[in-house]
């Protein structure tokens, strides 16, 4: 029979499995390490590369148009235009470069500015960017230089457009990108610019025309702004712009970042606010970009839309605005409530969470709000609508939290004039009357005692 180890050898053989544990991870951190220093170094040395092979595409386009007839020095459908191309891919040590150029007239005020005499030489910038493990992302190569004309003062025909753009506090947008596309001119414009620091692009020598220049203004997680045809609104605020001979045109543009809207639909009160879901429902906007051939407002958005099978509804990109929830036309639901209460201010880059409740459709409803004088929901009020006939109904506005928070919905009413009062503890007693017509709302304001 064996005989079994002596306690001293196995608590050394316990010593050196500790010792081979600790060196087997001391070395496994120390490689780790290692591999990452070879990783970085490997990225940075492909990176450099990358930026010296983008730099010298950058510098070979710049001394390409440096030796070009000044005539044609700019961009195929850009202001002024040319012959070169705003954006192309090409192909260096197995990498895809992408080489953007942007020329612009310069207004020096050494010689006069104004009119006439704002076209006294351009600026070329061209940005290199490359796709890869080491790619640029946010930081590209970009050289800028200035040309003058062969003549003495560079003076050319057409108007100056300028474009500014502020976000909603009035504050300049930089760095927003402007599209200006006009197709009924010869030579055709379409093309892409970015604005200044001070949120403007100015581009003197374009061609005078009349309502030509289409402009789209966006941004990256920002909401967009543009001009209207009369093919698309009848009497745009907006139109595409023209341009004077030997004048300035300013047009303006508003944008920011953008919110969300989340929507849950609940059926009524009596059924508890349960989640009712496959309701349609009309959101539209406050913001208007014209009127139709009738007169009648055309708004920036206004969509018909619907909650899913659960009742909910998520719209992202929502621009900042003042948004109500309407029931459609010929809809078989009325809405008995919302929280927040209508109309729904959604500011840049929020997001409103809001629930409506729903009750059968009447060709007749009356919805009462009631607030106090701050404009604060009063909830668990006492609301009475009555006409002095058949008609007398009391219910008690909605508690805080429910989709009907401060609000009494009464259906089935007829098209005339009816009475209410109102009465809640520490509030004095409301009287008043209301003109019922179809879907009708009104903000009942009780006055502390």
């Amino acid at each position: 029979m064996r005989k079994p180890l002596p306690k001293r050898k196995i608590r050394l053989r316990g010593q050196i499995l500790l010792s081979i544990l600790i060196s087997i991870g001391i070395f496994a951190i120390l490689a780790h390490a290692l591999f990452t220093l070879i990783a970085s170094s490997f990225d940075l040395v492909n990176f450099n590369r990358s930026r010296i092979t983008a730099r010298h595409l950058a510098q070979e386009r710049i001394e390409l148009i440096r030796n070009m007839p000044y005539a044609d020095i700019g961009t195929v459908g850009g202001i002024p235009n040319g012959t070169i191309e705003d954006e192309e891919n090409i192909v260096r040590n197995g990498l895809n470069f992408i080489i953007k150029t942007t020329i612009i007239y310069i207004d020096d005020d050494f010689n006069g500015s104004g009119i006439g005499n704002n076209t006294d030489y351009k600026r070329v910038r061209v940005e290199v960017s490359w796709e890869g493990l080491a790619a640029s992302k946010k930081n590209p190569v970009v050289l800028i230089t200035d040309i003058n004309s062969q003549g003495a003062n560079g003076a050319t025909s057409g108007g100056t457009l300028v474009v500014l753009v502020f976000d909603a506090n009035g504050d300049p947008v930089p760095q927003a990108q402007v599209t200006i596309v006009a197709s009924s001119i010869d030579p055709p414009v379409n093309s892409t610019y970015d604005t200044s620091d001070e949120g403007e692009v100015s581009l003197p020598g374009a061609i005078a025309c009349d309502s030509c220049y289409e402009i789209t203004v966006e941004k990256t997680d920002y909401s967009t702004d543009r001009t209207y045809s009369t093919s698309e609104v009848t009497n745009p605020i907006k139109p595409h712009a023209s341009v004077i001979e030997g004048d300035i045109t300013q047009v303006s543009f508003a944008i920011d970042l953008t919110g969300t809207i989340n929507i849950s639909s609940k059926d009524s009160r009596v059924n508890n606010f349960t989640d009712l879901g496959n309701v349609p429902f009309r959101l539209r906007g406050n913001k208007i970009i014209g009127t139709n051939a009738f007169g009648q407002y055309v708004y920036k958005f206004d969509q018909t839309l619907s909650t899913d099978g659960s009742g909910n509804y998520n719209l992202d990109d929502a621009e900042w605005d003042t948004y109500s929830i309407i029931m459609p036309a010929l809809t078989s639901y009325d809405i008995s409530g919302s929280n927040p209460v209508q109309p729904l201010s959604l500011l840049p880059s929020d997001t409103i969470n809001v629930i409506f409740s729903v009750e059968p459709h009447t060709d007749h409803s009356f919805l009462a709000i009631v607030k106090d004088p701050s404009q604060n929901l009063v909830a668990s009020a006492s609301a009475r609508l009555f006409n002095g006939g058949a008609y007398d109904q009391t219910l008690p506005t909605g508690a805080t939290g429910s989709a009907d928070f401060g609000q009494a919905f009464f259906s089935g009413l007829e098209e005339k004039t009816y009475n209410i009062e109102a009465t809640a503890s520490g509030y004095l007693n409301f009287s008043g009357s209301f003109d019922v017509s179809g879907y009708s709302t009104g903000e009942v304001v009780l006055t502390p005692e």
